[in-house]
């Protein structure tokens, strides 16, 4: 037997007493999603949780985003910071405050293209806001162009004498151009305005460092890190500061604080490996480097570190593997180190012919260049190897002539 259902009732019927006050409130939702379209709809938003008892997550306002992304960046968070920040710009893009953080979290990240294009954007809403100048000359210093940052500092610093940020920017800036005695009497005069700013602590001891001052250059290092316990690049600074002075413990200390940080960190794990090399412990530096090209498997400084723990350990197959990553990735800083030393890890695989064609060509680079001669020799002695291993020889028959 078919049973027949009535459908024109929910199966779950509501108490009839709810029924008037439900009604009432489709009534008021359909008014206010017409209004929603003439007005604000947060505020729509906003009564309608009201209404149903539910409430209702707000678009946050820009406001909100950028006071959010800026505390992100104060404790080192750069990635989210620049996420959020970029959010407020977009909603506000002839905000210069806004524009501003943004810059400064970009330089963080080495974006300073982008850092530069929201310093001209500030400028051109307004060509006497020492924010734009600020982060032009920012942008400049990192970018390592600090002839040119430090007239544009100096142009911000007579709008706003009292900028904090300037003194830092121009005190790099003048250690960078070798202005040793500027570098130092600007950083001295912003102290004096406030001793208590992260940024210029830390610029004040890299301008201590320059002189020789170690001793005081670390203790204000010390002191930029408890000002701002999240921003790694100070911590980075004095672990290398440490490391300097043969103090690797201490900086080995520092590496773990900074993993505990952020654990992923690529560079710290390979900074840890170096650290572990310095005082003997290949074995820990070697899980170390590893780590690092985990995290980071295109950055050629971490590449040719762990290609080298390897072939010291004659694992030649598995340092020829990194070293040709290393030249893969490389950007010119690893270039001849990798190529040689690839050559020879192919001549004890067993391939003669790539091992002399690559070492051939670092011959040439190396004698091109300056300041090379360790390095010549090596290539030299890789090649007598070649020319005098019986294996090679015969194989050279068929491949290639190893006195061309």
């Amino acid at each position: 037997m078919q049973i027949k259902r009535d459908y024109s009732h929910p199966f779950f019927r509501e108490p009839k007493r709810h029924r008037l006050r439900n009604s009432l409130i489709a009534a008021l939702l359909g008014l206010l999603l017409g209004l929603a379209v003439v007005s604000r709809w947060t505020e729509v938003e906003q009564v309608l949780g009201n209404l149903s008892g539910v409430p209702m997550t707000p678009t946050p306002q820009p406001s909100a985003l950028a006071r959010r992304g800026a505390a992100l960046a104060h404790n080192g968070d750069f990635e989210a910071a620049e996420l959020l920040l970029a959010a407020a710009v977009e909603e506000r893009p002839d905000n210069s405050a806004y524009l501003y953080e943004l810059g400064k979290v970009q330089i963080e990240l080495g974006d300073y293209q982008g850092a530069l294009m929201n310093a001209e954007a500030i400028t051109d809403r307004d060509a006497n806001d020492a924010r734009g100048f600020a982060l032009r000359a920012a942008a400049l210093t990192w970018q390592g162009n600090a002839k040119e940052a430090i007239p544009v500092g100096l142009s911000a610093l007579e709008l706003d004498p009292s900028f904090i940020s300037l003194y830092a920017t121009l005190s790099r800036a003048y250690i960078d151009e070798q202005r040793w005695g500027e570098g130092l009497d600007i950083a001295e005069r912003g102290m004096s305005l406030d001793g208590d700013n992260a940024e210029l602590v830390r610029a004040y001891a890299y301008a201590l460092q320059s002189v020789g001052a170690y001793d005081e250059a670390a203790a204000h290092l010390e002191r930029a890190i408890g000002l701002r316990p999240g921003h790694l690049p100070p911590q980075f600074e004095l672990a290398a500061l440490y490391l300097a002075r043969d103090n690797a413990q201490r900086a080995i200390d520092l590496y773990d604080r900074i993993l505990s940080l952020d654990t992923r960190n690529a560079r710290a794990m390979l900074r840890q490996c170096l650290a572990y090399l310095q005082v003997g412990q290949a074995e820990r530096a070697l899980g170390f480097c590893e780590d690092a090209v985990t995290n980071a498997p295109e950055d050629a400084e971490s590449l040719f570190h762990l290609a080298l723990l390897y072939y010291s350990e004659s694992r030649f197959a598995e340092s020829l593997d990194l070293f040709q990553r290393c030249l893969e990735n490389d950007e010119g800083r690893f270039d001849l180190s990798c190529r040689f030393r690839l050559g020879l890890s192919h001549y004890y695989t067993g391939d003669c012919a790539s091992g002399w064609a690559l070492l051939q060509e670092s011959m040439a680079i190396a004698t091109a260049g300056s300041g090379y001669e360790a390095t010549i020799d090596n290539i030299q002695q890789g090649l007598d190897a070649i020319l005098s291993d019986p294996a090679c020889i015969e194989s050279a028959a068929a491949t290639v002539s190893f006195q061309d």
